[in-house]
């Protein structure tokens, strides 16, 4: 799981980042000090899993998660007070631990948050030329409609799906992608991008040009790319 620390003391932030790094499974996407830097790493990073400090300047870390909404990862709360609690578990945290926090206590919070069942299951394959996708992202089951998609770019197990008016980041690989989106539209053209044939504007040189930005064709991809495009 992707962690985000949103803790203004440094010593709670060292402890967080202590146990994530020792705790398998985990790994570190960012620390910030206030809500407006995390702001800008959720918008900019895929997280799962956000430790979050309640008391910090300006916006405090009720007010944030309450801004946050659907759009908010799963929650650990982390305060020096217990009193708390009654109001974060109405913002449906997973878990609230109070300052100074065991390693031991972290690990329960840990896995509570891999216990928690998703309000859905995986996303169902498409049927046989269906028009459409559904993708899972921000906690929801989106319906895509296969023209609506660009391009999809690969970020380690995660992908950014580029619609016409829209941008996704769901967790996948792109492999498993390329095996769900039909093969006569999609075509891979890089180890990193997957582009939508129907909205290719033009290709010059090694570079694919889209309604949303341009597109490198991998070295190793390109034969088998502009062979497809001869057929058409």
């Amino acid at each position: 799981m992707r962690c985000l620390i949103v803790e203004d003391e440094p010593p709670a932030q060292l402890i967080l980042e202590r146990y994530i790094s020792q705790t398998k499974g985990l790994s570190l996407v960012g620390i910030c000090s206030d809500a407006m830097e995390a702001m800008a790493v959720l918008k900019r990073e895929p997280v799962d899993l956000m430790f979050l400090d309640i008391q910090m300047p300006e916006v405090d870390g009720l007010q944030f998660l309450k801004y946050l909404g659907a759009r908010a990862p799963k929650v650990v709360l982390t305060t020096a007070y217990d009193n708390y609690a009654l109001t974060a578990y109405d913002l449906d945290v997973i878990d609230y631990l109070v300052k100074p926090i065991s390693y031991e206590r972290f690990l329960r919070a840990v896995t509570k948050v891999t216990r928690v069942s998703p309000t859905f299951g995986e996303p169902p394959p498409p049927a046989k030329n269906s028009p459409y996708v559904f993708l899972k992202a921000d906690r929801k089951l989106h319906k895509i409609n296969l023209n609506d998609i660009i391009y999809i770019e690969g970020l380690s197990n995660y992908l950014k799906v580029f619609l016409q008016k829209d941008m996704l980041v769901i967790r996948e690989t792109m492999s498993k992608m390329e095996e769900l989106l039909p093969s006569d539209i999609f075509a891979r053209v890089h180890k990193s991008y997957l582009v939508n044939m129907v909205h290719i504007i033009y290709i010059e040189k090694n570079i694919v040009v889209t309604p949303r930005g341009t597109v490198p064709i991998g070295e190793s991809y390109a034969q088998d790319f502009f062979e497809r495009i001869r057929r058409r």
